[in-house]
């Protein structure tokens, strides 16, 4: 029976509260039962939960060696990476893709192969760092309740018959932090147990008793000489066993079967982009303007994509006045030395400096005008307080 059960039959005599009162009440405990359970995870060393070790390595070693830190290493990468993003590597909670580790082989000036640890190669002390690294992270797991966090989850997404994408979109989660508490390398937030229970139509007092049940259940298990990591929602990959056939493949082969290794291409560089969109004709013999993404009607070479002269340049824009065609943010190649055209975009630049973005207009005959909106106004290109009208030949827009 909890608190409030207990709390109630204490009560009896008393008036019954308002409905509104006991809404209030209710939320209130509930607030408080969540706020113990954290208080109470936190007690117990919850901070020392940390991220399943997909990928023990020997990068500390091999950045020392170089006399890096791990900012200049981050920086040296291409793409350049954080400090913490390499912090995360050398703990070996992060996977690395094969480009990253051709890189870092060469930065580091070693092979790929050196990079992993691997248990019958590598100095015993180190392997037995990583083992040890990796038990205290299951066991911390354990002892602070997220794996029985982990495991109510999954069981409550199973039997609802949802993915992790609709439960993390549901609770206000990004997928990959969501991932993680199912997989107990994260704790649930006082906030996010709220939202759970709601999505499942639970009391916050019924999911919490359901968390502490199976952590009871953890811990005893434990107290029984169970081996900490098959109490996790799922085994870690670094404490799988090799398998016999796993001898003859070399280090990066095996971790990349633990999928420790995310292989990706290397970057295809384009030549040239296909042109999609064409006009047709209808039964009717109407103009139609289609565009087919399975039909290309050309290619254009990159090369031959923006042609300009010499003294072209780009225009960060920042101006309002033409907001529904050109956002600010976009970049503008301007060509200072062609004359504008009904129906060309522009920039004017005024005496002062400061300038606008606009668009040329005219009746076919007489003078051009530079029309802008927010609020409207037209003006004569050749308008005395206008000191250059440079003419955009492309957008790149954000």
């Amino acid at each position: 029976m909890d608190k409030r059960s207990i709390d109630h039959l204490g009560r009896r005599g008393e008036k019954a509260p308002s409905p509104g009162a006991a809404e209030r009440r209710a939320s209130q405990d509930d607030l408080t039962l969540i706020t113990n359970f954290c208080d109470r995870r936190v007690s117990k060393q919850v901070l020392g939960v940390k991220g399943e070790i997909v990928f023990p390595n020997n990068l500390k070693e091999l950045r020392l060696r170089k006399r890096l830190t791990q900012a200049e290493l981050g920086r040296l990468m291409d793409p350049p990476v954080a400090e913490s993003t390499i912090s995360k590597m050398e703990s070996g909670e992060r996977r690395l893709t094969n480009l990253q580790l051709a890189d870092l082989a060469t930065i580091l000036g070693c092979n790929a192969e050196e990079i992993p640890v691997v248990p019958r190669r590598d100095p015993s002390p180190g392997v037995q760092r990583w083992q040890k690294a990796q038990q205290d992270a299951v066991r911390y797991s354990i002892e602070s309740g997220a794996a029985a966090t982990g495991y109510v989850l999954a069981q409550l997404r199973k039997k609802s018959g949802k993915t992790m994408q609709q439960v993390a979109r549901a609770i206000g989660m990004t997928l990959s932090v969501y991932h993680r508490v199912e997989m107990a390398s994260r704790i649930i937030h006082t906030d996010e147990i709220e939202a759970v229970a709601k999505l499942y139509g639970l009391s916050t007092a019924k999911l919490i008793s359901l968390f502490e049940r199976r952590t009871r259940d953890n811990l005893q298990q434990l107290e029984k000489g169970v081996a900490p990591e098959q109490l996790l929602p799922r085994t870690p990959r670094s404490l799988l066993k090799d398998d016999d056939k796993w001898g003859r493949l070399g280090a990066l082969e095996g971790y990349a079967i633990r999928r420790s290794i995310r292989y990706v291409g290397a970057p295809r560089k384009m030549s040239a982009l296909p042109v999609h969109g064409q006009l047709l004709t209808d039964e009717n013999g109407a103009y139609r303007f289609v565009i087919d993404r399975g039909v290309a009607t050309d290619h254009v070479p990159l090369d031959e994509l923006l042609t300009v002269a010499g003294e072209a340049f780009l225009v960060r824009n920042f101006s309002q006045r033409l907001a529904f065609l050109m956002k600010p943010g976009s970049l503008a190649c301007v060509e200072p030395r062609v004359p504008v055209a009904m129906g060309d975009l522009a920039f004017l630049v005024r005496h002062d400096g400061t300038a606008d973005a606009a668009i040329v207009i005219g009746q076919g005959i007489g003078p051009l005008k530079l029309k802008m909106y927010n609020p409207e106004e037209e003006i004569p290109v050749d308008d005395k307080s206008i000191a250059a009208v440079l003419r955009i030949r492309m957008l790149i827009l954000p």
